[in-house]
């Protein structure tokens, strides 16, 4: 979206995670750049030279403005997508469609000029977040194609990334690559670097590696992007990178770098005031704990991180606090936690809708050990229903199994073999597959 230049400014460096002490370096006071961003003053060419070195960005990023734009009531459209801009956050889509096509059939817009292929970005990508894949595809071809008209490659590549949301809400992770590889293509045309789109890129590749269970790519996208980082000085997304830098390592085994890494991500959330990656970071901490046998330590992490928690995360806050209590044989607190658990509504990543559905197999189990053995089937099988959507997992293979567990407590022993059989089979997919969750 448009912007004034101070707002401009402002906005990548607080996307950059960067403070006014950062950015001003010795170049200029922190008043000064305080005035630049507020509009109250007017940066000289040395200066904004300065400034679109240290924010990643070509003089060229905070210059434009074309010429058509004169014509438009700008103060007023500028309100509108803040409103929109809310909506997004409160994922209120179909309020910022409604919005987004008002504004597009009210003003008079340049049909290849980068405001209008902007409000088309914004329309897309809403369409695809309420799930109305088709019309946001074409709303983002449409941006993009006008993007590329205009040689603004680099705003071509983050409207295509978009495109991310349509196969990712089918954990089909393999067209995710595919729709990432072609963005990083579109971004290779642009003569100016973009270096916190790049660590977005290798941030995404990151995550569909991981879906795609190919680890040791994930680490090295993760490795490369903390490398540009550090080369950069842009620290983007970086307390997010080695928090998943620190689960990686579980999941290959390597106990002894969790906490090392999980430190340095937590290090930069503090540092940044991210309380949503804190909260992350925390219940990552509690997952850990109960995976090595520590519940009460699970208890401590869960804590911090309901109390850091958007309702974003609360679920699997409430999760690990259920899993811990279950471990330590305090059955009731244990589904008092489940039951305060919401499901999202939204497309989570393969490893976190595992972990979430797991609390199904959970709560059959703590409803075995009440000797409540129907309504233990019952909660169990539903669980399943949900892991199976993803398709064979080490998760499943564990829900098979406990499922088998509660049919032979209640010497149902012909359940109890072929769901034991099940599991086995699950688990011999997973082996082979190099399954890792």
């Amino acid at each position: 979206m448009d912007r004034s230049l101070g707002e401009r400014i402002k906005q990548l460096r607080k996307a950059l995670k960067l403070t006014q002490s950062d950015v001003s370096g010795n170049e200029m006071t922190k008043s000064m750049l305080s005035q630049i961003e507020n509009d109250l003053a007017t940066p000289s060419m040395k200066n904004l030279q300065y400034l679109a070195a240290k924010l990643g960005k070509p003089v060229a990023y905070f210059l434009e403005n074309e010429t058509y734009q004169i014509s438009l009531p700008m103060k007023e459209i500028r309100e509108e997508l803040s409103t929109i801009d809310e909506f997004k956050d409160d994922r209120l889509y179909q309020e910022a469609i409604v919005k987004l096509e008002g504004m597009l059939s009210k003003y008079n817009f340049d049909y290849d000029s980068k405001l209008y292929a902007d409000l088309l970005t914004a329309l897309g990508e809403c369409f695809i977040d309420s799930n109305n894949f088709n019309a946001g595809k074409k709303k983002i071809l449409e941006a993009v194609g006008i993007y590329k008209k205009n040689s603004q490659f680099i705003e071509a590549a983050k409207a295509y990334m978009l495109l991310l949301g349509i196969p990712w809400s089918d954990f089909d992770y393999a067209a995710c690559l595919n729709i990432l590889k072609e963005a990083v293509e579109l971004y290779c045309n642009s003569i100016s670097k973009d270096y916190s789109f790049e660590i977005e890129t290798l941030y995404q590749r990151s995550i569909i590696s991981a879906g795609l269970d190919d680890l040791n790519d994930s680490i090295s996208s993760i490795s490369e992007a903390l490398r540009i980082s550090g080369k950069t000085n842009i620290y983007y997304r970086t307390d997010e990178l080695y928090k998943n830098l620190a689960i990686m390592n579980v999941f290959l085994g390597n106990y002894e770098d969790f906490d090392r890494y999980i430190r340095k991500a937590r290090q930069f959330a503090i540092f940044t005031e991210n309380n949503k990656v804190r909260a992350n970071i925390e219940g990552t901490c509690a997952y850990y704990k109960n995976l090595i046998g520590e519940p009460k330590l699970a208890l401590k992490y869960a804590d911090i991180a309901l109390k850091l928690s958007s309702n974003e995360f609360a679920p699997f806050g409430y999760t690990e606090k259920a899993k811990a209590f279950y471990m330590l044989g305090e059955y009731q607190k244990a589904l008092e936690s489940l039951e305060l658990i919401k499901y999202p509504i939204y497309s989570s990543f393969k490893f976190d809708y595992l972990l979430l559905w797991s609390s199904q197999i959970y709560k059959g189990l703590i409803l075995k050990n009440l000797k409540k053995y129907e309504e233990a089937i019952k909660e169990i099988k539903f669980g399943i229903e949900k892991l199976e959507i993803v398709g064979e997992s080490k998760t499943l293979a564990f829900a098979y199994k406990s499922l088998s567990d509660i049919y032979s407590t209640s010497q149902d022993f012909e359940n109890a073999f072929l769901t034991l059989k099940k599991a086995n089979e699950i688990e011999k997919i997973s082996m082979d597959r190099n399954l890792y969750y």
